[in-house]
């Protein structure tokens, strides 16, 4: 499999470390590409020379939460296909529903245990059509 470019918008700093390391191991041609809020993350895809092969989102940010971004992320047709999935430590269904409905491709719950974290993250890479 190629090289893939995996956007993690996330506020906190130790989970992006976290998450970092996960994808270093499960796949180890992913390149991770960080935001710290919605906002900034929106900057980011603006730049047409970005294109985010897959996008993780957490819920809870300062500034433009999850929900807010992934709202203003599927107005942008040239990343219409690009799968997003809800990275976050709340998965209560009411949000989970919502999520899918504004397009997110799935959730992914933050796990202490990182072994359970690879596992959907292999899963989810295994699936992903480049």
């Amino acid at each position: 499999m190629p090289k893939i470019t995996v956007f993690l918008i996330d506020d906190d700093l130790d989970d992006q470390e976290i998450f970092s390391f996960i994808m270093a191991d499960v796949f180890a041609q992913a390149d991770c590409v960080f935001a710290n809020d919605g906002l900034y993350a929106l900057e980011k895809i603006q730049d047409t020379n970005f294109s985010p092969h897959i996008i993780f989102l957490d819920i809870n940010m300062p500034r433009m939460n999850g929900i807010l971004f992934l709202q203003e992320l599927k107005k942008i047709k040239r990343l219409k296909n690009v799968p997003i999935y809800m990275y976050s430590t709340s998965n209560e269904g009411s949000v989970v529903e919502e999520c899918k409905k504004l397009g997110a491709s799935g959730f992914v719950k933050k796990h202490i245990n990182t072994d359970v974290a690879k596992q959907e993250f292999q899963h989810i890479i295994a699936n992903l059509k480049l």
